[in-house]
């Protein structure tokens, strides 16, 4: 389910770089997103057929910031942006088709967000899994 309010903050389209890889958003709500990634020859490595991680975790930093920006409420007029601080990502698996990132919001607050990631290949797989953590830029009054 995507809520129509959080999917101006997060549309796939806002993002160059979602556009370029081809990232897909299949439902939001506050604090909670699942972005996919259909494999792409341009998105493997040496080895055919297999996705590179770099594809990987750019959807696990991708979705992390989804799910940061669903913390914006419609009337804060102080959030300016989010950026990624720290991120780290585990690879268990090969991803060799489409990849589903399901990030949630751990915990927040008005400065920062702390989100976990698991992304699964269509058979259920665990493919990676990681943590990212986003600073929330407000402007200055």
């Amino acid at each position: 389910m995507i809520d129509p309010a959080l999917l101006e903050l997060i549309a796939p389209e806002s993002v160059a770089y979602w556009t370029h890889l081809g990232i897909e958003v299949h439902s939001a709500e506050r604090g909670h997103v699942e972005l996919s990634l259909d494999m792409r020859d341009e998105l493997g490595t040496r080895l055919p057929g297999i996705m590179h991680g770099g594809a990987v975790g750019s959807l696990i930093d991708s979705a992390a910031g989804a799910a940061t920006s669903t913390l914006r409420e419609p009337d804060d007029e102080t959030w300016n942006g989010q950026a990624t601080t720290d991120m780290n990502a585990t690879f268990l698996a090969a991803a060799t088709g489409k990849i589903v990132a399901e990030a949630r919001v751990l915990r927040s607050s008005r400065s920062f967000s702390f989100v976990q990631v698991d992304v699964t290949a269509e058979d259920g797989t665990l493919v990676a899994t990681g943590r990212a953590t986003y600073t929330i830029i407000r402007r200055r009054s």
